[in-house]
């Protein structure tokens, strides 16, 4: 069974990861980023048992959820009905974990998780469930590799726990109207030197 032939909708679990790298540009309202990072071990929650259990992700575990790309959709903290956009490409064979690029929508909500983002502020999370078969547990049913899953939805949220996957490009557009968001001068300034740099032209 593929991540596309999920029949029925699954309980969810929630995976985050922290933010770094980004590289701002307003126009396109694009994040790159990785959702969930392969072979690297967290402690997390297991939903089901209501415990604390090491988890890893197998490369190969999303293996065919590209096809269904246009279908995911983006929320802040995994309030479903908080949508600020979707999935324009999903990436499965990257070998640092599920890359997507995510089109976040021209909202108020839309510009807030841009902006944090942009700094730094949210993280990547994962809401997905293994498929049936699609998890090893050792022994003790202490730990667990998830070798198939189905993917739910992507989060921006503050709330990280894989270390290891980031959020790797905020691209955007021009900045907002001045009235339709706070004044941001710093990241102005770091966006300024960027666009001299990429034109050979550092500022000091």
């Amino acid at each position: 069974m593929t991540d596309v032939d999920v029949p029925t909708r699954p309980l969810l679990e929630y995976r985050f990861a922290s933010s770094e790298l980004l590289d701002v540009r307003w126009k396109e309202r694009l994040i790159d980023l990785i959702v969930i990072p392969y072979n690297d071990p967290a402690v997390v929650l297991d939903r089901r048992s209501n415990r604390m259990v090491t988890e890893q992700i197998d490369p190969g575990a999303f293996d065919g959820v590209e096809r269904r790309a246009n279908r995911v959709k983006v929320n802040r903290a995994h309030d479903v009905e908080s949508v600020i956009g979707r999935a324009l490409a999903l990436h499965p064979g990257d070998q640092r974990g599920l890359r997507a690029e995510l089109r976040i929508s021209r909202t108020v909500a839309g510009d807030e998780a841009l902006e944090l983002a942009a700094d730094g502020a949210l993280d990547a999370s994962a809401g997905f469930a293994p498929m049936p078969g699609g998890e090893q547990w050792d022994r003790d049913r202490k730990s667990r590799r998830i070798t198939r899953a189905y993917l739910g939805h992507i989060a921006l949220t503050g709330d990280p726990a894989y270390d290891n996957a980031q959020v790797l490009a905020v691209r955007t557009g021009a900045p907002p109207p001045a009235t339709s968001a706070p004044a941001t001068p710093n990241l102005d300034a770091i966006r300024l030197r960027r666009l001299a740099a990429d034109a050979g032209m550092p500022l000091g």
